[in-house]
C-alpha cells in the first residue's frame, strides 16, 4: 500500500473518531460507570463502530470487515490509542473467535454468528483452560458425548474471561473417550443461556472479577454447533491462540508499555523519587527496557510485513512485556511506599482512585501477567526450541 493511501486511511479514521467518540466512555471515564450501565453502553459503541466498519477491520469485507492490510492494522491501533477510544468490549470475539469461525465454520455458522460478533449483539468467551489443564491445554477433561442430533457436554472450565457477560462460548472438549492429548478434541459453540450452565465470577486480589469458573452439567449442544471436524478441534484451538498474539497484539503491547513507562516517570518526578540514585538506576533500566522492547516489536512487525504471519518470535514480546510490566509495578510501589498499603482492596471500577490506590491496583494485578496469554515458562520453551533451535528438554 502506498503512503498516500495509508495516510488517507489514517485521516478517515481520525476524523470519524473525532466526530463519534462519546467522552463519557473514554477509558478514564468509563471505569467510573457502574458495570450494569457500562457494559450495555460499550455494546452500543461497538455497534456504532461496526456500522462504519471500524471494528474487526482485518475480517473479509463480506463478513463486515475491511480486509485491512498489515500497515492499516498498525495505523488503526495507533489512532485508536491516540484518540483514547472506548474499549471494544467484544474484542475476544473479534480477535480470537471470529478468525477460526471464518476459517473453519460452515456457511450457515458464518451467516449466523459473524455479523453479531462485530456489532457486540453477541459477546464471546472461551472454554479452554481447566483446573488441571491450563498451560497443558491438551490434557483437558471436559467431555461431550454425541447423542443423535446433539452433544451432551459435561465438565468445568476456569479463568474464563467475561463469561458472566458472554452470550456464547467457544468450548474445547473431548469427544473421543479413548483418545489422549491433542487427539479426539472437538470445538463446540455453546449458547451460554443453555440449561445446565453455571457461571461463578472469581474476585481477584485487585478487586476486579473479569475471570470466572464455568460448570457444564448435562448441557445439550446442537450438532450443527460443531466448529470444524469432529475430533479435530485442536486445529481450531491453535488458530484461535495464534490470533491472540497477532499484529494488533504486538502494536498494542508497545502502546501500553510506553504509556506505563511515561506514567511511572511522571509519578517519580511528582514524588521526588527521580532524585534518589538507586531509584534513578531502576527507572533508567525500565526506560531502556521499553526502548529495547519497541525495537523488538518493530523487528517482528517487519517480519509480518514480509511474511504475512506471526512467528514464534511473538513469544519474546509476551515474555519481555511481562518482565517490564512487573518491574514498573514494583518500582511504582516503592515510590509511593507505605501509602500504597493503606487501602482496602479497591472495588472493581472504583471512582476517583488517587495515585497510590491506582499503584496498589496495578501492583496487585501484575503477578498475573506471568500466566495470562501463556505462562512465562511456556514462552521460554517456545523461544528455546522454535527461535534458538535448542533441543527439547535442554
Amino acid at each position: 500500500m502506498e503512503n498516500r493511501e495509508l495516510e488517507a486511511f489514517r485521516l478517515e479514521l481520525r476524523n470519524w473518531l473525532a466526530s463519534n467518540i462519546p467522552d463519557e466512555l473514554r477509558p478514564e471515564n468509563a471505569t467510573k460507570l457502574p458495570e450494569a450501565e457500562r457494559v450495555p453502553r460499550l455494546r452500543a459503541w461497538q455497534g456504532k463502530l461496526a456500522e462504519a466498519r471500524w471494528v474487526g477491520i482485518t475480517w473479509p469485507v463480506e463478513y463486515g470487515g475491511r480486509g485491512a492490510s498489515i500497515p492499516e492494522q498498525i495505523v488503526y491501533t495507533e489512532e485508536m490509542s491516540r484518540a483514547r477510544a472506548p474499549e471494544i468490549i467484544g474484542h475476544l470475539g473479534i480477535g480470537i473467535a471470529g478468525p477460526p469461525l471464518i476459517a473453519f465454520g460452515t456457511e450457515e455458522q458464518k451467516r449466523r454468528f459473524a455479523r453479531r460478533i462485530l456489532t457486540a449483539e453477541d459477546l464471546w468467551c472461551f472454554g479452554f483452560s481447566e483446573p488441571s489443564a491450563g498451560s497443558d491445554l491438551a490434557s483437558l477433561r471436559a467431555k461431550a458425548t454425541l447423542e443423535g442430533d446433539h452433544f451432551v457436554l459435561e465438565g468445568q472450565k476456569v479463568w474464563t474471561t467475561l463469561a458472566h457477560h458472554a452470550d456464547w462460548c467457544m468450548a474445547l472438549c473431548r469427544t473421543d473417550p479413548q483418545s489422549s492429548r491433542r487427539q479426539g478434541i472437538s470445538c463446540l459453540l455453546v449458547d451460554m443461556r443453555s440449561p445446565g450452565i453455571t457461571v461463578r465470577p472469581l474476585r481477584q486480589i485487585g478487586g476486579q472479577a473479569e475471570f470466572n469458573e464455568v460448570f457444564f452439567e448435562n448441557v445439550q449442544v446442537p450438532r450443527e454447533n460443531l466448529l470444524g471436524e469432529l475430533n479435530n478441534g485442536w486445529k481450531v484451538a491453535t488458530a484461535a491462540l495464534q490470533n491472540e498474539r497477532g499484529i494488533l497484539y504486538v502494536v498494542e503491547m508497545q502502546i501500553i508499555l510506553t504509556k506505563g513507562r511515561d506514567d511511572l516517570m511522571r509519578l517519580a518526578r511528582e514524588r521526588g523519587a527521580d532524585r534518589d540514585p538507586v531509584l534513578r538506576q531502576a527507572l533508567a533500566d525500565v526506560y531502556l527496557g521499553v526502548e529495547t522492547f519497541r525495537h523488538t516489536c518493530q523487528r517482528i512487525l517487519d517480519k509480518l510485513l514480509r511474511m504475512g504471519m506471526p512467528g514464534p518470535e511473538a513469544s519474546i514480546v509476551k515474555l519481555h512485556w511481562t518482565d517490564l510490566t512487573q518491574a514498573m509495578a514494583r518500582i511504582a510501589m516503592s515510590i509511593v511506599g507505605s501509602e500504597g498499603l493503606l487501602y482496602d482492596t479497591p472495588a472493581a471500577h472504583s471512582e476517583n482512585l488517587d495515585p497510590a490506590q491506582w499503584v496498589q491496583r496495578v501492583f496487585l494485578g501484575s503477578p498475573a501477567t506471568s500466566i495470562a496469554s501463556g505462562t512465562s515458562e511456556i514462552m521460554r520453551g517456545i523461544i528455546a526450541m522454535q527461535v534458538l533451535g535448542l533441543p527439547k528438554g535442554s
